[in-house]
């Protein structure tokens, strides 16, 4: 099952403290929505507010059409992944996976069938009947994921799934999380910190900070035309050159209104539409992919261009070479942000 999530001008306090201000935000049914900003952000609570662990102080959430702001957890359509996975040791995996079934008195019988086909879809079928300790640490992010979708929630919360794993070890978790998303056709309401990740598997990520909404777009909207600085700084590394009226930059003149000039690292190298002038490399560290170097720029030595290079690329620290940019994007002043 699925269903459409609709937040309404929501609120939040803490005592004084101002956790959200007025979001509105709606996520379709079937959706995978990446809650992603810095801690301290509002992400978490927009969560805890979701599956109804807090109450707002303000505003509706509405699932499915249905206002389920004072409705209880257990009430509402939606269940929780969380980062500790929270099996009970002492259960086999099948148990595990249907403890929600049997707590809405579901039968033994049923219950079993519908642990091993949740086992089955998470590559797990042949371990049901282990206990959780004889697992690895994804196998047991696996198992936490069946059992949430074991009672067919309309709507999936994760609260930082994947944190507790190594890097090889949740970029391959997060591919499966994507592709059983897929599969199951659950809204999937995914809260993290990690850009990468939020890219990898979000249909659409919204970028938070300070308990608003700075952004909310597709991974390639929000990486590509960022709507705001912190939107663009967040959301990996950015090179910032300001522009002055008239388009007076360090650089020298650009064809660009007042503002701010953002270029990814990968976004400068050896040829492009907008050229940048000569720039001295100071630094380069191989990356496999590519090679990250760091230049100054002869026109303004005060300034340092982080680009991705190609990884067979032959330059000495100390070389002179003129550098360009494609795909430029000029962000408006801001008030209080420093270019």
């Amino acid at each position: 099952m699925t269903a459409e999530v609709r937040f309404d001008a929501v609120q939040h306090r803490f005592g004084s403290f101002t956790a959200l201000h007025r979001v509105d935000l709606t996520i379709a049914a079937g959706e995978f929505i990446v809650l992603l900003g810095p801690s301290g952000c509002g992400k978490t609570t927009l969560l805890s507010i979701l599956g109804g662990f807090l109450t707002p102080s303000a505003g509706r959430v509405l699932i499915g059409g249905r206002d389920m702001t004072h409705v209880a957890p257990k009430d509402r359509p939606t269940t929780t992944m969380f980062q500790d996975y929270a099996l009970f040791p002492h259960m086999s995996l099948r148990d595990n996976v249907g403890f929600g079934l049997r707590m809405r008195g579901i039968g033994r019988a049923a219950r079993n069938a519908r642990s091993e086909d949740m086992l089955d879809m998470v590559g797990l079928a042949d371990k049901a009947g282990r206990r959780p300790h004889e697992l690895s640490g994804g196998q047991r992010q696996r198992v936490a994921l069946a059992r949430a979708l074991a009672v067919s929630p309309d709507v999936l919360l994760l609260d930082e799934p994947l944190g507790a794993l190594d890097l090889k070890l949740r970029r391959q978790m997060q591919e499966e999380l994507k592709a059983i998303q897929r599969r199951v056709g659950t809204t999937f309401v995914h809260v993290t910190h990690d850009q990468e990740e939020a890219m990898a598997v979000a249909d659409r990520i919204v970028v938070m900070n300070q308990g608003r909404i700075e952004h909310c777009g597709t991974p390639q909207e929000v990486y590509l035309r960022p709507a705001n600085l912190f939107s663009a700084n967040f959301m990996g590394e950015v090179n910032r050159i300001p522009v002055a009226s008239g388009g007076a930059t360090p650089l020298g003149p650009m064809p660009f209104g007042q503002g701010t000039l953002c270029l990814r690292p990968e976004s400068i190298g050896l040829a492009g539409d907008l050229p940048l002038g000569p720039a001295r490399l100071e630094e380069a560290a191989f990356f496999g992919a590519y090679l990250r170097c760091h230049f100054r720029p002869v026109a303004a030595p005060g300034m340092r261009l982080v680009a991705h290079l190609p990884q067979g690329l032959h330059l000495k620290v100390g070389d002179e070479v003129a550098l360009f940019a494609r795909d430029p994007v000029i962000l408006p002043p801001e008030p209080g942000a420093v270019a």
